[in-house]
């Protein structure tokens, strides 16, 4: 086999297929040497992209492009779309974030050393973090925090922003399987709600008679759930029944009945993607309220299966989000739309902020 001259080959990247697949197939007959040269150049090539893929993720963020593809996040869109496991789409979007309102000169000088390796996206990632708990930091500050984690260590990393007054960063809770049907879950609790749980669980020791602290959340969680279920959506009990007493609101008694404009009506999901532009009923300008009866936030809830409704209109991919929900007016409250159950529905709080552009964007 003809031996590749790697300092004459300066633009090999990973993304050049063929040459890729030609390798591969001889591997077994380079030298020693040249395999090793190989394996650096694919590496300091993957580096490359790792800069580039920041950059692209940057003006993906500024464009809101998630959001119109059916995404409630970008981290979202990172792990169903570009494939990326939740840790590596953490660190890119981490790193981003971090030098995406840099200076230019500043910006290239951080994707140099990125591309070069005395810093990784595991460094951007953990000052980026790091940089939550301190007090707002200048541009210079931030380089100079970098500098300080230059070719390190995981390890040697946290004890350099330890060194420089940052408190030390908690580990994200996650779960984790630990059987069939369960998960074990590891979070850092601070003195008071230590003593909320001791408190809490000696007073569900008849529910709880062991103190087991995964029954105690258990009870927690539900006697919370409860209460929040029936306070925002007029639903009370075990079973998740809607509340008898609640299908009026007071003021709603006191009105006399009023005859309704005849206008047509439209489902939420009709109504939810782009440039739609039926009409729904407007509620008359006089005696109107914000507020929104609890019986119709039950019975929007109920329809909307509690998630976000937003339908992107050229695959039809639902977004679905549960996170973050908000009551949106198909026809605005400013423009004489009602707070009816025909005229609201759930959105995420991502996409309910976004679609008045898209809409003022489709009308032009």
């Amino acid at each position: 086999m003809k031996n590749i001259n790697f300092q004459d080959n300066s633009n090999l990247y990973p993304t050049n297929q063929k040459l890729i697949e030609l390798e591969i197939s001889n591997l077994q007959k380079l030298s020693a040497d040249d395999l090793l040269s190989y394996t650096q150049k694919l590496a300091a090539s993957e580096r490359k992209i790792y800069a580039a893929v920041i950059e692209a993720l940057e003006e993906i963020e500024r464009r809101k492009l998630y959001l119109a593809n059916g995404y409630s996040s970008l981290f979202l869109f990172c792990t169903e779309v570009l494939r990326y496991s939740a840790g590596a789409a953490q660190r890119r979007i981490e790193s981003m974030r971090l030098i995406k309102n840099f200076p230019r000169a500043q910006k290239t000088e951080v994707k140099v050393k990125l591309q070069k390796g005395s810093l990784s996206l595991s460094h951007l990632s953990r000052v980026s973090k790091a940089l939550r708990s301190l007090p707002p930091q200048s541009c210079h500050e931030k380089m100079k925090l970098l500098s300080r984690v230059e070719n390190t260590t995981q390890r040697e990393c946290e004890r350099k922003l330890i060194e420089a007054g940052v408190p030390e960063i908690k580990k994200r809770e996650d779960f984790r399987v630990a059987s069939a049907s369960s998960y074990r879950l590891s979070v850092t609790v601070d003195e008071e709600t230590k003593e909320l749980l001791e408190k809490f669980m000696g007073l569900t020791a008849h529910q709880n008679p062991w103190a087991r602290r995964e029954k105690a959340l258990k009870i927690a969680l539900k006697l919370a759930l409860q209460e929040v279920e029936k306070r925002k959506l007029g639903v009370r009990g075990k079973k998740g029944e809607k509340s008898r007493n609640l299908t009026t609101s007071k003021a709603e008694v006191r009105r006399p009945a009023r005859k309704k404009k005849a206008f047509e009506v439209v489902s939420a999901k009709e109504a939810v993607s782009l440039g739609d532009s039926k009409q729904v009923i407007v509620q008359p300008k006089r005696n109107r309220s914000r507020h929104i009866p609890t019986a119709v936030r039950a019975k929007v809830w109920e329809r909307d299966a509690g998630a976000c409704v937003f339908v992107e209109p050229k695959t039809g991919r639902a977004c679905g989000s549960t996170f973050m929900l908000e009551w949106d007016h198909l026809r605005e409250f400013s423009r004489g739309g009602e707070s009816s159950e025909t005229n609201l529905r759930l959105l995420c709080r991502s996409h309910n902020n976004q679609r008045r552009i898209w809409e003022r964007e489709v009308s032009r």
